[in-house]
């Protein structure tokens, strides 16, 4: 028997050779679809539950404390330097990105730690009116002859302890 030959003279497939059976396409078709509107289901059922946990009222009250905690310390902060005064931001990672969180829309850091009008960081601890669940913005001024001034941020606080409760996953 002589292969088949194409129009262009490539060996090619006889008539049926190769192909699958109709019913085995059909077959996985409805595989494939079932597999995705299972896909689909299960993802919708995902993001009904996730929608429902933001809907609870313990996360809204959450959420509500995290807004009052960053706009706390935003207020602190405000109190301390203006925007576009530059500022050098403490070393510890955790409360560095505190800080950006709260005052990163607004504060000008400095090019280098000389050129900068005070050193923004964090306290934590603090007990009674005017820190934001425990935690104060602190500032670090250089003044003339290297004299060093701290002073505590005002105008707002959050009563409590701790950082706000994480947000759920």
């Amino acid at each position: 028997m002589s292969p088949v030959v194409s129009r262009h003279g490539a060996p090619g497939r006889g008539p049926g050779v190769g192909r699958l059976p109709p019913a085995l396409v059909v077959a996985a078709g409805v595989v494939v679809a079932v597999v995705a509107l299972v896909g689909l289901a299960g993802q919708a059922v995902r993001g009904n539950r996730t929608v429902g946990v933001q809907l609870e009222s313990r996360t809204a009250h959450d959420a509500k404390l995290d807004d009052a905690f960053y706009q706390c310390l935003d207020v602190q902060a405000h109190s301390l330097v203006t925007p576009g005064q530059p500022v050098e931001l403490v070393d510890d990672l955790a409360d560095l990105i505190t800080l950006l969180k709260g005052v990163g829309s607004w504060v000008t850091i400095a090019d280098s730690p000389s050129t900068a009008t005070a050193r923004l960081s964090l306290r934590d601890g603090v007990a009674g009116p005017g820190a934001c669940l425990g935690t104060v913005v602190v500032a670090q001024y250089t003044g003339a002859g290297g004299r060093t001034q701290v002073r505590v941020g005002t105008g707002a606080s959050v009563a409590g302890h701790g950082p706000p409760p994480a947000p759920p996953l």
